[in-house]
């Protein structure tokens, strides 16, 4: 093809293709003309909505919530607790540590058994975090007490240092845990286990075995899943049989002198001939009673109960009390340690619930379980 017609082709193939796509290209024009203008019009109030999205993100990131979510506080000596909820059953959570307390869509692989769990307001003169009940017939009743509501922090090392040498007393666990629900922080959290009896299918006997907390000649009952209306007290009274206390040994009588609770707590055997026997707990179980249900748990009076509470065990210069030598240097040997995890615990408790002057002030008022020993928390 010659060299001009070849040229004249081209141009009116061009010709032809912007004819036929003039209207696409006025839609364009028209669409980008539209598009500025709404930009423009609408500026300020997107530049608005940017800022104010950005302040919140800024703000919740450093929300003491979101600094404590999912977050590893790394504590020596105070493990963590995660009670993760039951995302089919109402009421029902699982008890985790760290690694298996995964979010989960379902309660697919989510680790053990369930349990029942309550939570309810501490002290109504002293708000703050809640208090934690978590129980089941299979594994027990639990308790997490928030650090604010527990009256002497040392006792519980004595307690944990007492139980771990003589097994042979059977103290319940107790212990100092950080505490997570969800995953998100709660903050420093007593830990304290009721004695567990085994269901009948499991072995046990049926019948459960009860707390007596006795203040005066006033006690409280309750049986070892936190239910008052309990019968096996009564029923000894009723047959003309007032339980004895065992003599307790140099060790528990040397604890429970130092048990920073109001009343003497006892359990109640449910084996012939339903003796009682001293159990220190680091917590009062009356007034857990009366924070959780609105009421003190059923109680008698009787001046008998002197014998449980004033007994011979009570005055150090009977000799009964005298802690054996391991005791005293194992408690003075861990207490350094003990003390530098229970303040890092405490930091962050503070520092979530913005209680820095409360604890700080409440520090030198808790320690009177090692009053006599020269050993000191130091300070916050």
């Amino acid at each position: 093809m010659p060299g001009r017609l070849r040229a004249t082709c081209c141009i009116a193939s061009m010709n032809f293709w912007c004819c036929g796509n003039v209207t696409f290209c006025k839609r364009m024009d028209y669409v980008t003309n539209r598009s500025v203008f709404h930009v423009r019009l609408f500026w300020p109030a997107l530049v608005a909505v940017a800022a104010a999205i950005g302040l919140v993100a800024f703000g919740y990131s450093r929300s003491p919530a979101q600094r404590m979510s999912n977050l590893d506080l790394d504590v020596d000596g105070v493990p963590d607790t995660y009670i993760m909820f039951s995302k089919s059953e109402p009421g029902r959570c699982y008890v985790a540590n760290r690694r298996s307390a995964t979010m989960r869509r379902s309660d697919n692989r989510q680790p053990g058994r369930k349990w029942r769990y309550m939570r309810f307001d501490g002290s109504p003169d002293k708000p703050g975090p809640w208090n934690w009940l978590v129980y089941s017939k299979r594994k027990g009743t639990v308790f997490f007490v928030p650090v604010d509501e527990v009256e002497d922090w040392t006792y519980p090392f004595l307690y944990r240092n007492v139980r771990d040498q003589f097994g042979e007393l059977n103290l319940p666990k107790a212990g100092w845990t950080q505490l997570f629900v969800n995953r998100i922080y709660e903050g420093l959290y007593l830990r304290v286990a009721l004695p567990f009896d085994l269901r009948k299918k499991d072995g046990g006997s049926g019948i459960l075995r009860e707390l007596l907390a006795v203040s005066g000649e006033r006690l409280s009952k309750v049986d070892t899943r936190f239910d008052d209306a309990c019968q096996l007290y009564v029923e000894c009274v009723a047959r003309g049989h007032f339980p004895e206390l065992s003599p307790p040994g140099p060790i528990l009588a040397w604890l429970a002198r130092r048990c920073p609770t109001r009343e003497t707590t006892v359990l109640l055997s449910n084996a012939e001939p339903n003796g009682v026997s001293l159990l220190p707990l680091p917590v009062s179980i009356p007034n857990l009673y009366e924070s959780m249900h609105g009421r003190p748990p059923a109680s008698f009076e009787d001046a008998r109960y002197l014998r449980w509470s004033q007994g011979s065990w009570r005055s150090p210069e009977s000799g009964v009390g005298t802690p054996l030598e391991e005791v005293l240097s194992g408690v003075k040997a861990g207490f350094e340690s003990y003390s530098s995890s229970f303040l890092g615990a405490l930091r962050a408790h503070a520092e979530f619930h913005q209680s820095e002057k409360d604890l700080a002030r409440l520090l030198s008022q808790r320690q009177e379980a090692i009053a006599d020993l020269g050993l000191s928390l130091g300070a916050l």
